[in-house]
Order: C-alpha cells, then sequence, then structure tokens
C-alpha cells in the first residue's frame, strides 16, 4: 500500500532579486547528529524506546526502529522517511 500522500508541499519562495536571511542555528551538529536527532524525535512521538544501529564492513550506519518486528536495517534518510510515513499513517 503506497504512503499517504502528505497534505504540506513544497514551493519555490518569489525571489524579488533581493537577499533573504538564515539561521545558523544548529549548524554545530554533524550530518550524522542531525539524522539521529529527528530519528530520535519522530521514535518519541511514536513511542518506540529504541532504534537499533549496525555498522556496515565498509563504516556505513545503518539503523532500525525496535519496534519487535523483524530487524530490517536502512540508511538514516530511509529510516526517516518510513518513521515520518508512520506518523503520518496515525
Amino acid at each position: 500500500m503506497p504512503a499517504p500522500k502528505p497534505k504540506a508541499r513544497i514551493v519555490r519562495a518569489a525571489s524579488n532579486g533581493r537577499t533573504f536571511s538564515t539561521s545558523t542555528k544548529n549548524t554545530g551538529m554533524s550530518q550524522r547528529e542531525t539524522l539521529e536527532a529527528i530519528m530520535l524525535n519522530l521514535a518519541d512521538h511514536l513511542g518506540i524506546d529504541e532504534i537499533l544501529k549496525r555498522t556496515s564492513a565498509r563504516g556505513s550506519d545503518f539503523y532500525c526502529p525496535n519496534t519487535g518486528g523483524a530487524a530490517i536495517y536502512q540508511s538514516a534518510t530511509n529510516t526517516i522517511l518510513e518513521m515520518s510515513q508512520m506518523v503520518l499513517k496515525r
């Protein structure tokens, strides 16, 4: 069954040829720390107590929300996508 379609959308903001403001908040975190923080936030929302993490022989990290089922590991971004789809289904 396909994942539910999100109600929100991403649109290109009007440029108007002007500058725009950006934030440097959270830029001190590594990409790995950022992705893991997102997974933990989603896990808290979903009532998942832990996310299993394995490192491959090539040094890549893979994750699996520990929901009591079969442990199938995915990249951080695919884990985040799957968990966010779980939020939408609620």
